[in-house]
């Protein structure tokens, strides 16, 4: 019995680097979405205590980090219970 150990290592690195950028990833995306979205609205000041203007760009580029943290979420509880869909409703998803 011959033990591969390049391809535990590389499945180990997948695993860390998928683990790394939804673990941490999609907090920090979503945390920017914040920040931006309180820039966006004039809700921060400024460093001289003056309010900020605001900003619809922000606004905008804040609910599209919010769109992709909430999508990331909605596949991957798609993807972890896509055989029980198969199994007690039918639906195949992901090629289940």
């Amino acid at each position: 019995m011959d033990i591969a150990w390049g391809e535990i290592a590389l499945a180990a690195l997948r695993v860390l680097v998928v683990g790394a950028l939804f673990g941490a990833g999609l907090p920090a995306l979503f945390a920017l979405g914040i920040r931006l979205r309180a820039a966006g609205a004039g809700d921060m000041e400024g460093t001289d205590g003056a309010a900020a203007r605001r900003s619809p760009a922000l606004t905008v580029v804040s609910y599209a980090l919010f769109a992709i943290v909430v999508a990331a979420v909605v596949i991957g509880v798609l993807w972890i219970t896509r055989t029980s869909l198969h199994h007690y409703l039918g639906i195949s998803l992901f090629g289940a």
